[in-house]
């Protein structure tokens, strides 16, 4: 098994080691980007991290706007940890995040008469099916074809945006200047949680997911299986596994988790699906997975750094001549060093062995 592979599959039995370094690695992050700053000529380091990290905290309004960052974190996270599980890489979560927004979308303007929970219910299953059966495909090439998930997923991620493109624009476009959807229904609208910004139910679903998640990954033999598929695909099927069948589950779990970020984007963000309305969750979900160690917790909790760090990064901008793009290097540190520590924590044990080999040696 090659390092990056080790890398994304690491035992994460060890909690206190994984906080510690992943603590360390946040100071040296913002170490580094002092440095950076200084050299820039900004004199006044600590007020740049008093925006970014300590004033959206202070204020009912600003901690309402982290949240609403955190939660597509969340779900694109999990999407992609639930893949990694089982040594499958979803790249795809971008694409298919899309087509669940897309599914939502139509099926929030076009059903009408429904009561709330049977038509918020509807939309959110619809997006599950659309984003689980995109990333099912993908699975299904790499075990029928031995097509590797990676380049069919970014494929997929280019062909799903420009398909969804043509549609809302050409199809479902709403009258007016923005190439966007009608508006969803109202009832169709998750539950609003504040009044005053987009923070919605969608929060709790994600929250609960990740309970549910880490029991089925720590207490269950779905999860069992997931994990030993993450150390050794291969040598899993020598244990009575049916590898492709895993595959083939953990795709359709990735790319229903997707589907469902892009549901809760619409239904709870923002009444209606525009082009291009992501940032790039499905990337940002790879970050989170991979420094978390697919651990369900640890992506809420890196989900919440990151939607912290977006929220402060805005605020940041608005109060100081520092660009956003900034705080986008202040999280590739973060990553950096992360994925450097635990490279040489897996590369110790081998140095060690091949120390004392030598040391046995010329003992003879």
């Amino acid at each position: 098994m090659n390092l990056v592979h080790q890398l994304i599959n690491r035992k994460s039995s060890n909690a206190l080691t994984q906080v510690l370094i992943f603590l360390v690695s946040f100071l040296l992050a913002l170490v580094v980007g002092g440095i950076l700053l200084a050299l820039q000529g900004h004199k006044d380091i600590l007020s740049v991290y008093y925006y970014l990290l300590i004033q959206p905290l202070t204020t009912g309004n600003g901690i309402a706007k982290v949240l609403v960052q955190t939660t597509p974190l969340i779900f694109s996270g999990l999407a992609v940890a639930i893949a990694f599980k089982c040594d499958v890489f979803n790249i795809g979560v971008e694409g298919q995040l899309y087509a669940g927004a897309l599914a939502a979308a139509y099926l929030g303007y076009a059903l009408q008469g429904l009561p709330r929970l049977v038509h918020v219910s509807i939309c959110i299953l619809g997006a599950i099916v659309v984003g689980g059966l995109l990333a099912l495909l993908a699975g299904w090439l790499k075990v029928r074809f031995g097509v590797h998930e990676v380049i069919s997923t970014i494929m997929m991620n280019h062909m799903i945006s420009n398909i969804v493109t043509l549609l809302v624009v050409d199809y479902f476009r709403n009258d007016g200047p923005t190439a966007r959807t009608p508006t969803v229904q109202d009832s169709a609208r998750m539950l609003s949680l504040s009044g005053s910004s987009q923070l919605n139910s969608g929060l709790i679903i994600a929250v609960l997911l990740c309970v549910v998640l880490y029991i089925v990954f720590e207490k269950t033999p779905f999860g069992w299986q997931l994990n030993a598929a993450g150390k050794n695909l291969r040598a899993t099927t020598y244990c009575g596994v049916d590898a492709k069948r895993l595959i083939l589950i953990a795709m359709l779990i990735s790319g229903a988790l997707a589907g469902l970020l892009g549901a809760e984007r619409v239904l709870g963000g923002f009444g209606y699906m525009q082009v291009n309305f992501s940032p790039g969750y499905g990337y940002d979900g790879i970050t989170i997975a991979v420094i978390a160690g697919n651990n369900p917790f640890g992506c809420l909790l890196m989900s919440l750094l990151m939607g912290l760090l977006c929220t402060g990064g805005t605020q940041l901008n608005v109060m100081t001549d520092i660009p956003s793009e900034w705080v986008d290097m202040l999280s590739a540190f973060i990553f950096v060093f992360v994925v450097a520590a635990n490279a040489v924590m897996l590369k110790l044990p081998e140095l060690k062995e091949k120390r004392l080999s030598r040391e046995r040696r010329l003992a003879k």
